[in-house]
């Protein structure tokens, strides 16, 4: 009889345990099916300005083949890669006021704010897209600032600020654009 009980016993904490660990297993991603929302055109720069200063490259050498600057007083920053050809603009979660981007199902990192803007076509995937990112991909602290009506131009990448978004655009016109209250994918 003990040993029933015993044993009956070891059933229930099992099944109690089972059940209550279920609980903390990760969640399943579900496949988004609801399209990005969509941002103001008004808050996404359309062109550099005609009176937009170039800067000088030297300014904004992050070391490795890197140019990298804030976006004048706000919180998005990118670097332009020219040994890999592409830009990446990317900025902290918590400084997004846009609405959240849907996370794809295979992601299981940050989504919807590191942009990617390549310098032609990839072999798979769009030429200006959302990256899953686990981390920075420049650290932001001693970045030199880009501000508002200057650009910076190097590997065929033109990026230039208008108040606190950035954009860059490739010398195919496609672009990708990035600040606190707004985001673009010009593919």
């Amino acid at each position: 009889m003990l040993k029933r009980l015993a044993s009956l016993m070891g059933a229930v904490v099992s099944l109690f345990l089972g059940l209550s660990l279920a609980g903390c297993a990760p969640a399943e991603a579900t496949p988004s099916s609801t399209p990005y929302p969509t941002i103001d055109a008004k808050l996404i720069p359309s062109a550099a300005p005609d009176d937009a200063i170039a800067v000088s490259t030297t300014d904004f050498d992050a070391k490795f083949g890197i140019y990298a600057f804030k976006a004048g007083t706000g919180s998005a920053w990118c670097s332009i890669d020219t040994k890999n050809k592409f830009v990446i603009c990317e900025q902290n979660e918590a400084d997004a006021m846009y609405t959240p981007i849907p996370t794809p199902n295979d992601c299981y990192g940050s989504f919807g704010y590191q942009l990617e803007l390549d310098a032609a076509k990839p072999a798979t995937g769009d030429i200006a897209h959302f990256n899953c990112s686990g981390s920075y991909y420049t650290d932001p602290t001693n970045l030199a600032t880009l501000s508002d009506h200057q650009k910076i131009v190097a590997a065929g990448f033109t990026c230039w600020v208008q108040k606190i978004t950035a954009r860059c655009d490739n010398e195919s016109g496609n672009y990708i654009a990035l600040g606190p209250d707004a985001w673009a994918l010009g593919n």
